[in-house]
């Protein structure tokens, strides 16, 4: 005789133990913090030496947590004689301020005619332009520098500001964007007698946060942390910017590694800041760059 095994319950069912599924993003969870890891490891190490005196900076085996945690590195790099250290910030942001602002602004008045306007060859001349990002920066090293000689400019702000204030990708992240604005607030706009300029101050500018905070974030990244072109062009203590004077505490023969590690942690402050303060922006600007109406 076959026997019937009746169904079970809901309730049996429920009762019975379950298998834990893992979930499908832990992979990709342990991925990312893995890569946190390597990318916060060399943050660590500066914070941690410029926390130690010079001592146990050069000491082995290495010491990862600080023993003797101590602040003279950071108060003698406020106060050496050496360098002036708050000179060297001010010059930093006031040079990567302005240097923001017009690269931002030419970035703009490029990118819209060549997103909203009608004009023979405006394709070729946004690849014309596009091409160039091709070129190496390194190659137009001493052809600008000896523009600059002839200028007279070696030793000053304008050195810093003016020569990279036009930029590529500037220019493509904008176009872009501009690209994806309706056309029919730029048609109305027109029927009201407004011109171009008053078309882009008013309504493609205020449409364009994101992207123009995204482009401004970068401008001033890459001024404050640009070592090379203020390091042939200025020579003056009192002009130096911030990566180029940090360099004073790493000698020919000496280097104070408690001293370098502070300063560089000071000056890599003003960056952190200003992306936590656009971090939204950047988010929208780069995730909306491209997407046409």
């Amino acid at each position: 005789m076959t026997t019937v095994t009746p169904p079970s319950s809901p309730a049996s069912r429920s009762a019975a133990p379950r298998r834990r599924r893992m979930p499908r993003d832990l992979p990709r969870f342990l991925i990312l913090c893995v890569l946190a890891l390597l990318f916060l490891a060399p943050v660590y190490w500066m914070i941690s030496t410029s926390l130690k005196t010079e001592a146990d900076a050069i000491a082995t085996p290495v010491q990862w947590i600080p023993r003797n945690i101590t602040f003279d590195n950071y108060r003698e790099v406020l106060t050496s004689p050496d360098g002036n250290i708050l000179r060297w910030t001010w010059n930093s942001l006031f040079v990567a301020a302005a240097f923001t602002v017009g690269h931002v602004l030419l970035c703009a008045l490029t990118a819209y005619p060549l997103a909203r306007m009608q004009f023979p060859g405006r394709n070729a001349w946004f690849w014309f332009i596009l091409s160039s990002l091709m070129i190496p920066g390194i190659v137009t090293l001493i052809p600008t520098y000896i523009m600059m000689l002839n200028f007279d400019w070696i030793n000053s702000y304008n050195a810093l500001i003016w020569p990279g204030i036009s930029g590529v990708f500037g220019v493509f992240l904008l176009r872009q964007f501009f690209m994806g604005i309706p056309r029919e607030l730029e048609e109305a706009a027109r029927l009201d007698g407004a011109s171009s300029l008053q078309i882009l101050w008013r309504i493609i500018l205020p449409l364009s946060v994101p992207s123009l905070v995204t482009l401004a974030v970068f401008a001033f990244m890459g001024s404050w942390n640009n070592f090379l072109w203020p390091l042939f062009t200025v020579t003056d203590v009192d002009k130096m910017t911030l990566p180029v004077g940090i360099t004073t505490f790493s000698q020919r023969y000496v280097t104070e590694y408690g001293k370098l590690m502070a300063s560089t942690t000071l000056a890599a402050v003003p960056a952190l800041i200003a992306y936590l303060l656009a971090q939204r922006f950047l988010e929208s600007g780069l995730s909306t760059t491209g997407l046409k109406e």
